[in-house]
């Protein structure tokens, strides 16, 4: 993790007309580069900061009773990590991993909640936003249910791969699609067949040219 201080940081482009942020905002920010795979919040912790994803992706991830971990959800850019903690609408926050390198502008939640959330404009944007992430929600939910599986694992695919590189793991993926692990790699197996995905190591590489071919099909 590296951090620096949004005044002296090379990000000098994030004020504009229907930008979040203003100067004032700036000043009191940090930029942070995480690493892949690095926790940007752990959910035993405090959440110091309102985190906004410059570039990269990550994911949300609930901890069960039984050791596993669910995804909840996959983030990119320009998505919040503490929205819900600003508003007051979630005490337990959940864990939130990078998923490749990954640069966020990171606001103390002291100066967020003190300042921003008496700022109409910034709460009206607030609240649009956090309306717009619950509909993402149901819509993943409502796919899940309509589409086959070899759909949402190439829509997954082009969503979570990094330089077309896919690390996931089949636990945490088969949960989230609302598959069995059997299924999920039975998939897998077609995609390899048909040119999608190539295994390397641990990971995958990705086509994306043609799992968009394929997605056209539902398009």
């Amino acid at each position: 993790m590296k951090k620096t201080a949004y005044p002296v940081s090379t990000q000098k482009n994030l004020v504009a007309p229907d930008s979040f942020f203003t100067r004032e905002i700036l000043a009191q920010s940090w930029i942070i580069e995480f690493n892949g795979n690095e926790f940007i919040h752990k959910e035993t912790e405090k959440l110091n900061h309102l985190f906004y994803i410059l570039d990269g992706k990550a994911k949300i991830l609930k901890n069960q009773t039984n050791g596993k971990r669910m995804i909840l959800q996959f983030l990119g850019e320009q998505d919040f990590i503490g929205e819900l903690t600003l508003v007051g609408a979630e005490s337990l926050t959940k864990d939130v991993v990078s998923i490749g390198k990954t640069i966020c502008l990171a606001l103390p939640m002291t100066y967020a909640a003190e300042e921003l959330m008496n700022d109409l404009a910034f709460v009206k944007k607030l609240s649009c936003y956090i309306g717009e992430k619950l509909l993402a929600r149901m819509e993943h939910f409502t796919t899940n249910q309509t589409f086959e599986l070899k759909y949402r694992l190439a829509e997954l695919l082009l969503t979570v791969s990094v330089d077309n590189s896919y690390k996931e793991k089949h636990t945490e993926i088969a949960e989230y699609l609302g598959v069995s692990y059997r299924h999920l790699l039975y998939t897998l197996k077609n995609f390899r067949n048909a040119g999608l995905i190539e295994k390397q190591g641990t990971h995958y590489l990705i086509d994306s040219k043609k799992i968009q071919q394929l997605l056209a099909e539902i398009r």
